[in-house]
């Protein structure tokens, strides 16, 4: 091979390394492009979130502040919740005293009307008997109410006979 053979080769060897650099170059500006819009993409989107993180940041601050507020308002109502809770046991536990009390009362009601029917069941009989008995008695009161007025006559005649006498007999001054 010849030196021109050489150098042709070694130029299109030459060419070829330089055709290979430039699609390279191509390639790695076209990369560049696309990683320098990427970059930028994602500043902007950085930015976006970072405005965003910043507005979330302010958010969060003021949320617990509310929450820190709010803690402190419901720490301040929890005595206040368990007296109320301590007075709603009381009066759960009075109202079941005062159940088991009706209950019991109940009973002795249910007890009482038992006894006052029986007693009524009793009683009747005995007002029958006692309005008999009045009956009798209030007639042998009319009789002897009749006898004492009969009686009472016979005195007055005889206290009557007697001044008579009394005066027949007794002598004359």
């Amino acid at each position: 091979m010849s030196f021109k053979g050489v150098l042709i080769i070694i130029g299109i060897v030459a060419l070829g390394v330089l055709i290979t650099f430039g699609v390279e170059e191509i390639r790695f500006r076209s990369m560049n492009g696309a990683l320098l819009t990427e970059v930028k993409t994602l500043r902007e989107k950085n930015q976006n979130l970072q405005t965003k993180n910043d507005g979330l940041s302010e958010e969060i601050k003021t949320l617990k502040t509310e929450l820190g507020a709010k803690t402190e308002e419901y720490k301040g109502k929890i005595p206040q919740l368990e007296q109320e809770i301590r007075e709603l046991e009381t009066a759960n536990q009075n109202a079941e005293a005062l159940r088991a009390e009706v209950t019991s009362l109940q009973e002795k009601n249910q007890d009482l009307q038992a006894k006052n029917d029986d007693l009524t069941k009793q009683i009747k009989p005995l007002i029958a008997e006692l309005e008999a008995k009045t009956q009798e008695y209030e007639k042998k009161i009319s009789q002897l109410e009749k006898e004492r007025r009969d009686l009472q006559k016979k005195i007055s005649q005889l206290e009557e006979v007697i001044n008579q006498a009394r005066t027949i007999l007794a002598p004359e001054e």
